[in-house]
């Protein structure tokens, strides 16, 4: 494993099937699998980008960026026996893991959708498969994965498994799972060969490609988990979740529980079978492969013992020491045909020469090979027997084996060489061997026998005998699997002879092992695919029954639902199902029943709501009770409800209905003091009973049933059914009855409190006949409901006049309607003129109801005359006011001359500053007075464009040094600019600022504070006076700005004014078209606001 720069160092090829079934094997794979991805595309195209245009950037940097991500920055893995593709004259490559190959088409997946990404990850698997996989299937691997990644990231189910999907991380390993399936598939469509060759060459790539795809798939998915926080308004759709496909269906939701288990379950079993297989396939091969290495391993140093001791028994032959030719060749011809091990026999003397053989051949058969040639000598050494291995002759199959041994003479001294050859494919006791080997290797395997030099004695292709095998071999009898020449797996087993240098190598191709492993799993594998099909069918059509029954349920649920209850429900079964069926049915019909009840109510609840008059309102509940199969049905109220309408004096009221009509009366009486006791009585044989008294030759009900009349706790009497046979009365029809009571009972209610409203009403109306006070009642909407005749009178409104007309149609007084009109929750009060002359002090109330305003009460008084008695009294005042200047004046005069008199002691000074302050004091408050006479009387006003600094200014200055003395802070709270200029008459609005900041320092003591302060609106302007002073009691604050009124002060303290200050302030703020009003608590301090409009306009009465 090592780090890798680029693959453009890689050739860039794509190995492809070179036999006409392979290439039609891969052709029709890659057409199905891009028929698959079109389809899927096709079919998943509403998660494409909608918005594509402007993220078009995007996909193109993705897409220039996959050149670098899929060719540079990697890891290079190692093989891990993965093999080039078979038959193909190729080395293997070692896969690489390029870190960034994934992250275009998985980003291109989350932010554009499964068509962008699927182009990014063909372009992807386009270069992967040139210079990594060299698969033709790589790009159509890559655009299904970008696809499925695509599809699961912008998904919008709501379920937990849904939204785990649209995490990038979850969706890459379980891709990363499925992989290697579909490696595998693609892998063996590409591959060339037999079924067994393309498995095999598929199982030794899938482990180390499917790691690879792995390390890309998670580091494509923590870029993308990157991404997703990064950029949340491109990655994360605002389209609201959606039911998933299992929430949809019961069906659906079984399978797409079921199925995802089930799958891995075949997969398992499937992948546990082939395991299974394959180890039982190699097992068996195994074991067959070292059967036959053992026995050629024990069979060929028999043989060459065999053949040695048989040399040595010729070797005693005496004729063989012969100096006559004819007689030795008949002892070699003897020798051999005496047991068939050797095809020649030949006799060498002391110098190497030959000197006979058997049978005859020619000089190249006899020619010694050098391994003999050695041998001689060293036999004539005195070795005692010698064995060589030599190449075959022409036609031969395998290596010969020559055997020497030395012939002695009597004495024991070497005298010859006897030579013996054999051919291993010849000879009877290695041809089964052989031929044990070569069944067992078959056509594409080999068996191999090996001499002491690792040269080949035997060999499928004669070809390689006696040749070099050259592969290094373990010192033990052992397995090991190696690489073909045609880059095939083969297994191989090596085992070395006992007691012999000798060594058999079998090696069978791997395919035979995944052949042999297909035979033994494809039935089971079958059998799992069969019995997954077959266990699907049954699943899906056992969930048809129960869903189609539960579908019958749910429409006969829908049609119960929509009121339709008269259709039965079929009920079959004893299964849950079937349960379920008895259930909705008895549900049905308790249902309907309850349904027929509720419509018999709604129509005893219509007709009790219907009416007030309690004939009217009772008549439902009669008939509704006759339902139950009563003879009668009697309603009877106590003497003290309604007793307007009792003829007699206490006796009940009694309403009834039936085909006994009113024979059972006497009974009332009895019956209501029951039920006055116990809210039911239930009597159900009226025979056997002595709780009712029956009159002598009267008729006798059989049973009856009755109920008090209560309605908040009050008594009304009671509802009683009587039926003419004896009778078991249900719960349910006492509770209907019941609840007819209750009706009855609310009905008797709303008759009596009707009753108590009509008299209530009347004697209302009578009063507000006769009141002299005009009166009138408005809605919420301005609406005028309620005129008394005083307010027909006054304000000229006809006697026809039409209720909830608007009161601008009928009402021309403005301060009446705009007194009308005020939304405020306050109590306003106004005085109005009417075009007679007549002055009325107005006053509006608000009428509501749980916090609610629904409308408004006016009340009109007729002060006239107080008017007119006012406006003399201020003549009188004001006449004398002004006479009182010159006396006032002259005693100031004569005061003031007392000190040029002579000198005074300090008696007669206080006396001199005590009648000075008298005369301060009723100067002052004949200039009020004087002042209150000519703003009330309007003349005088002079209106101009007054800048609210230079008022606020010379208020400020004129109090500055009285607010010093008193030690009181005096503050004007700085004013944003531009300040706007109002119309207003300047020395009366200077008037009433002094007036209120005078007030504002006078009840504040010494350390408090005085703040003024200007609010700008767009109509009004509003002067806020604020003091920390003794404050004003509750009490005293709605009569605050009446003339000559003062307040009860707590302290002594205080001054106490002339209580006109404040009445000047109101007037002047009123001539203006403003209001003043205050807010205070006791011990806290005041807030006195003076608002004044910005724009002057006229006002009644004044030009």
């Amino acid at each position: 494993m090592s780090v890798l720069i680029t693959l453009l160092a890689n050739d860039p090829y794509v190995y492809l099937p070179q036999s006409l079934v392979g290439r039609l094997s891969a052709a029709i794979g890659g057409l199905l699998f891009l028929g698959l991805i079109v389809f899927l595309l096709v079919r998943w195209r509403r998660y494409n980008a909608s918005a594509f245009r402007r993220v078009g950037w995007v996909w193109l940097g993705l897409l220039l960026s996959v050149p670098v991500t899929g060719l540079f920055f990697g890891l290079s893995l190692p093989s891990l026996g993965a093999l080039p593709p078979p038959w193909l004259p190729v080395e293997p490559t070692n896969p690489a893991l390029m870190f960034f190959a994934a992250v275009p088409w998985v980003l291109a997946g989350g932010l554009l959708g499964p068509l962008p990404a699927a182009i990014i990850g063909g372009l992807a698997g386009v270069l992967q498969g040139l210079w990594d996989t060299h698969s033709p299937f790589t790009p159509l691997e890559m655009v299904l994965l970008a696809v499925l990644m695509s599809v699961a990231i912008k998904q919008r189910y709501r379920l937990s498994v849904y939204a785990l999907l649209r995490r990038p991380a979850f969706t890459a390993f379980i891709l990363a799972l499925l992989y290697p399936i579909l490696f595998l598939v693609t892998t063996m469509l590409s591959a060339d060969g037999s079924l067994a060759v393309r498995l095999d060459f598929a199982l030794t790539r899938v482990r180390i490609f499917a790691l690879a795809m792995a390390g890309e798939l998670l580091i494509a998915a923590l870029v993308a988990e990157l991404a997703a926080l990064a950029f949340p308004h491109l990655w994360k759709s605002h389209v609201a979740l959606l039911p998933a496909p299992p929430e949809k269906s019961l069906q659906a939701r079984f399978i797409y529980t079921i199925s995802p288990l089930a799958v891995i379950l075949v997969i398992m079993l499937m992948i546990a079978s082939w395991k299974v297989a394959e180890m039982a396939a190699r097992q068996m091969l195994s074991e067959r492969m070292a059967d036959a290495a053992r026995v050629a391993a024990e069979g060929v140093p028999y043989f060459l013992h065999a053949g040695q001791n048989l040399l040595m028994e010729i070797g005693d032959d005496g004729r063989l020491l012969s100096h006559d030719l004819q007689t030795l060749r008949e002892a070699l011809s003897e020798d051999m045909l005496l047991v068939p091990f050797f095809t020649q026999l030949y006799v060498l003397d002391d110098q190497g020469e030959m000197l006979a053989w058997y049978p005859l051949a020619d000089e190249v058969e006899l020619k010694s090979t050098p391994e003999e040639q050695a041998g001689v000598t060293g036999a004539l050494a005195g070795i005692p027997y010698q064995g060589f291995t030599w190449a075959p002759l022409p036609g031969q199959t395998a290596a010969g084996v020559s055997m020497l041994v030395p012939l002695r003479d009597a004495q024991g001294s070497i005298q010859r060489v006897l030579v013996g050859r054999t051919n291993l494919s010849e000879n009877p006791m290695t041809t089964p061997i052989l031929a044990a080997l070569g069944n067992l290797s078959g056509a594409d395997g080999e068996a191999i026998l090996l001499d002491e030099e690792q040269r080949i004695l035997y060999h499928p292709n004669p070809a390689m005998l006696m040749k070099s095998y050259g592969i290094p071999l373990p010192e033990t009898a052992g397995f090991f699997e190696d690489t073909a020449p045609e880059g095939t797996r083969r297994l191989v087993h090596y085992r070395p002879m006992m007691g012999h240098p000798w060594s058999v190598l079998i090696s069978i191709p791997m395919q035979r092992v995944q052949a042999q492993a297909l035979n033994i799993a494809a039935p089971l594998m079958g059998m799992l695919l069969i019995l997954g099909v077959v266990s699907a069918l049954l699943l899906r059509y056992s969930l048809r029954r129960v869903t189609g029954s539960l579908e019958s349920l749910a429409a006969q649920a829908s049609n119960i639902a929509q009121g339709e209850l008269d259709q039965p429900m079929p009920v079959s079964g004893e299964d849950e199902v079937g349960q379920l069926s008895r259930a909705f049915e008895q549900m049905r019909l308790s249902l309907k029943a309850r349904l027929e009840e509720q419509n018999r109510l709604l129509i005893v609840s219509q007709g009790v709501a219907s009416s007030l008059e309690m004939e009217q309102a009772v008549r439902p509940v009669l008939e509704a009770a006759l339902v139950t199969g009563a003879s009668s049905a009697r309603v009877v109220l106590a003497p003290s409800i309604l007793f307007e309408l009792n003829s007699e004096a206490g006796a009940p009221i009694a309403y009834w209905a039936g085909s006994a009509g009113d024979n059972y009366r006497y009974l009332d009486e009895q019956i209501l003091e029951l039920t006055r006791q116990q809210e039911r009585l239930v009597l159900t044989s009226l025979t056997r009973t002595r709780v009712v008294n029956f009159k002598v030759g009267m008729p006798r009900p059989r049973s009856l049933l009755a109920v008090a009349l209560r309605h908040e706790n009050q008594y009304y009497g009671t509802l009683w059914v009587a039926f003419d046979q004896p009778r078991q009365f249900s719960e349910a029809e006492v509770r209907f009855v019941a609840t007819l009571g209750g009706y009855a009972a609310l009905a008797s209610a709303n008759a009596h409190l009707f009753a108590n409203a009509e008299i209530g009403r009347q004697r209302l109306s009578a009063i507000l006949a006769s009141t002299p006070d005009p009166v009138l009642v408005t809605d919420q909407q301005n609406r005028l409901l309620l005129a008394n005749p005083a307010a027909w009178r006054a304000l000229g409104i006809g006697v026809d006049w039409d209720e909830g007309q608007p009161i601008e149609r009928i009402l021309s007084n403005e301060r009446l309607l705009k007194l009308l009109r005020d939304p405020s929750d306050e109590k306003p009060s106004d005085e109005i003129t009417l075009s007679d002359g007549r002055v009325y002090y107005a006053t509006a109330s608000n009428i509501s109801v749980e916090g609610k305003r629904v409308g408004r009460v006016c009340v009109m008084r007729d002060i006239t005359h107080f008017k007119k008695l006012d406006a003399l009294k201020s003549d009188f005042v004001a006449a004398v006011s002004h006479d009182l200047r010159s006396p006032l004046t002259l005693i100031q005069g004569y005061v003031s001359m007392l000190e040029m008199v002579g000198d005074l002691n300090e008696q007669q000074m206080s006396y001199v500053s005590k009648i000075n302050g008298a005369v301060d004091s009723m100067s002052r408050l004949v200039n009020n007075l004087l002042d209150l006479g000519r703003i009330e009387a309007g003349v005088g006003l002079q209106i101009e464009k007054v800048s609210i600094e230079d008022v606020i200014e010379r208020v400020m200055n004129g109090l500055r040094a009285q607010a010093q003395q008193k030690r009181v802070n005096l503050l004007a709270e700085p004013m944003q600019p531009p300040m706007p200029m109002i119309e207003a008459d300047s020395a009366l609005l200077q008037q009433a600022l002094q007036n209120l900041v005078d007030n504002a320092i006078k009840y504040t003591d010494s350390g408090g504070e005085v703040r003024l302060k200007v609010n700008v609106y767009p109509e009004r302007v509003v002067f806020e006076v604020r003091d920390t002073g003794i404050g004003i009691a509750p009490v005293d604050q709605p009569r605050l700005f009446e003339k000559f009124y003062r307040g009860a002060h707590r302290g002594g303290k205080q001054p106490r004014g002339t209580g006109l200050g404040l009445a000047i302030v109101r007037s002047i703020a009123e001539r203006h078209g403003g209001k003043v009003w205050l807010e205070s608590q006791l011990g806290k301090g005041s807030v006195f606001y003076l608002a004044i409009p910005t724009h002057y306009a006229l006002h009644d009465g004044v030009e």
